[in-house]
């Protein structure tokens, strides 16, 4: 059996561990492995396929810790005639103070504190929600809750790019980890990360409990879940 059961043992970065100068090796090998292990590319392309042409959007990335991901969405557009407006947010003052003076940050992506259980922002405040290795950090009940508060955010469309618990990522970090990670953090957290992790039936699930309507779930190469569900205040 390669899906395990979901596990909910905190993890250190949560849990307030480390130093200023751990946080940011751990930041780094996450931006490291959206960038190697499927997660931003396929965000970027899930975007891109839900706005069109368009350049002229507004984006929310919540749970952002190095804002590395809406640094790349930033970038991608840097040649559009109109650029889009960008906010990353986390709950860490930490992680946003690390990211400002460690790791930098796109200009034009502003980042926020704030809690992702009670946005700071109107209804469809943002075309597009996005979040990013965020979502497994929570029980499921209150996923659901979250879903449902970054749908009442978005205008048009919400994005989850997660993990897929699956035994064969969890052995890969464990033992291979170490070879391209710095962080004690990063080497604790990651496993327990895909322990955390999802099913693609699972996610999908949660996403219709949240009241999304059609919520789509495809797995991206090596072991992601990549969720989009377009949102419509019409009622």
């Amino acid at each position: 059996m390669l899906t395990p059961e979901r596990i909910y043992v905190e993890e250190l970065l949560d849990a307030g561990e480390g130093s200023d100068d751990d946080v940011a090796e751990n930041l780094s090998d996450i931006r490291r492995i959206n960038r190697f292990f499927g997660g931003r590319n396929a965000l970027m392309r899930a975007v891109a396929a839900s706005l069109g042409d368009s350049s002229s959007f507004s984006l929310l990335d919540v749970g952002t810790g190095s804002a590395d991901i809406p640094g790349a969405i930033l970038e991608r557009y840097s040649k559009a005639e109109t650029a889009p407006t960008i906010c990353a947010l986390d709950i860490s003052e930490r992680n946003l103070r690390v990211t400002r003076l460690r790791l930098g940050v796109a200009g034009g992506v502003n980042l926020i504190q704030g809690d992702a259980r009670l946005l700071p922002f109107q209804d469809a405040a943002f075309d597009v929600v996005t979040a990013s290795l965020f979502l497994h950090h929570f029980h499921n009940e209150d996923a659901v809750l979250l879903l449902a508060e970054f749908a009442r955010v978005a205008g048009k469309v919400v994005i989850i790019n997660d993990l897929t618990r699956n035994l064969v990522p969890y052995y890969f970090i464990k033992l291979l980890g170490p070879l391209f990670t710095k962080s004690f953090l990063t080497r604790h957290d990651g496993p327990v990360s895909v322990l955390r992790g999802f099913t693609g039936v699972e996610l999908s699930g949660l996403a219709r409990l949240a009241g999304m309507r059609r919520p789509r779930v495809k797995r991206v190469f090596p072991y992601r879940l990549l969720l989009t569900a377009d949102v419509s205040h019409a009622d």
